[in-house]
């Protein structure tokens, strides 16, 4: 009999009410209450959903961006607007809280002093340094020098207190300054390139073809994660999810796209307009990680209560399907799905013992699904770890992706849960890959 996981920290992706929820997503609150998620009009003319507006901006500030760009679908240019505003203009739109105002700004204002002088948080007080002197890595802090009434320098290399020579000093003597960082714990195991070329050529025609690694190679994976919640307790540990989906995916050579905190109705828009990237002409696949609290009926949204805000993960297939996403087709779409699907435990005791003239092509195709549990059972998360979904499946990418297609990745997953995670399953749901696929890692 296995442990009860909710011992360890463990809770499920379901729902009950959470009072500090009410703290963070208050500004559409009373929109909700009257049944519509509250929608802006950017100055390009097109509506968007101002959590979905939130989280992209959010996207473009984590990727250094101090200037916001339209993600929507335009209908007439048959491609994404992509039309800039500044904060003014999101301040503007949006009505922003003093909470979100004082992380934009602040983070606005981080990448601007970034653009005009080179400068660091300081270890002491993590306030932002100036280093006036390129040529010395000692560098002093005035705030941390007036609070303790004693010289405080750091190391601009190593960020820790100085030790060593202050004058033009080229290296400090902490212990390992200046060597290179060694790669957290479940590093990524590169593909050899022998492996890759002898699986070409014993399986070409039953592998899915993958575009060797090079600048105009475009891979693009979408992260969808729901921690924030107006009703529903938020889902602590999940950002730990997140950093480790986004490590494993850019280790892979796909761009991140991460989203937090979307309604029912900002991640379809958000969907559709992934599904019209460019970028997919481009590239040779995609994944998909959608992380939310769960029912029998789909993902919920940031402001689902009861039946309300719910979106259907039916949806994510018809975005991507043959018709929808062209960019994509033949290309495999992996999905991969955290949330609860019902109330029940997964336990139970038992006894030992290009151009071409037009044909027809299957509207879904080229899928692989994977979701955390079995239907109508919960999946269970720990608070300070993550999920035990995307944590094993982070593992085993990092251990087994050089040798092994997709698939049986998946059933390593599995094999995983049946071993260490009894009362919950993973299950694969709508795969239609025709060929193997395989990631190559590194090449």
């Amino acid at each position: 009999m296995s442990q009860p996981e909710e011992d360890g920290g463990y809770s499920e992706d379901a729902a009950p009410l959470s009072i500090l929820s009410n703290l963070r997503i208050s500004k559409v609150e009373e929109n909700w209450k009257l049944g519509e998620v509250e929608v802006v009009v950017l100055l390009c003319g097109h509506e968007i959903s101002l959590d979905y507006l939130i989280a992209w901006c959010k996207y473009c500030l984590k990727q250094n961006k101090n200037c916001f760009t339209c993600p929507r679908f335009d209908e007439g240019k048959k491609q994404i607007c992509g039309v800039g505003f500044p904060y003014q203009v999101l301040c503007q739109k949006a009505k922003l809280t003093l909470e979100l105002k004082e992380h934009f700004e602040e983070r606005l204002g981080a990448l601007t002093a970034a653009k005009l002088c080179e400068y660091k948080p300081c270890p002491g007080c993590q306030s932002y340094v100036e280093r006036a002197d390129k040529k010395n890595l000692c560098v002093r802090c005035t705030i941390c020098t007036s609070r303790t009434g004693c010289t405080y320098e750091f190391c601009w290399n190593c960020r820790r207190e100085w030790k060593g020579p202050v004058i033009t000093a080229l290296t400090c003597a902490n212990d390992g300054c200046g060597k290179q960082e060694v790669s957290p714990l479940n590093p990524l195991v590169l593909c050899q390139p022998e492996f890759k070329r002898d699986k070409l050529q014993k399986e070409k025609n039953d592998i899915y073809p993958m575009t060797d690694k090079n600048p105009a190679r475009k891979r693009l994976a979408l992260l969808i994660n729901n921690i924030e919640f107006l009703y529903l307790d938020d889902r602590f540990g999940a950002e730990k999810d997140e950093l480790s989906m986004e490590k494993l995916f850019e280790g892979l050579g796909y761009t991140v796209v991460t989203l937090r905190n979307l309604s029912a109705k900002g991640m379809d828009d958000a969907m559709r307009d992934f599904s019209q990237r460019e970028e997919h002409k481009l590239s040779d696949s995609c994944f998909v990680v959608f992380m939310s609290h769960g029912s029998a009926s789909g993902l919920n949204g940031i402001f689902n209560q009861e039946s309300e805000d719910v979106f259907s993960t039916n949806d994510i297939f018809k975005h991507l399907n043959t018709l929808n996403c062209a960019g994509l087709r033949d290309k495999p779409k992996i999905i991969l799905i955290q949330s609860c699907r019902g109330e029940d435990d997964g336990d139970v005791y038992v006894q030992d013992s290009g151009n071409q003239r037009l044909h027809t092509e299957h509207r879904e195709k080229d899928f692989c699904c994977l979701r955390s549990c079995t239907p109508d059972t919960v999946s269970y998360r720990n608070i300070e770890k993550g999920t035990v979904f995307i944590q094993d499946i982070v593992e085993i990418f990092n251990q087994y992706a050089h040798q092994d297609h997709i698939e049986e990745l998946f059933r390593k997953v599995l094999k995983k849960f049946k071993e260490t995670h009894r009362r919950q399953m993973p299950c694969k749901e709508r795969t239609t890959l025709s060929k193997s696929f395989y990631l190559f890692p590194g090449l």
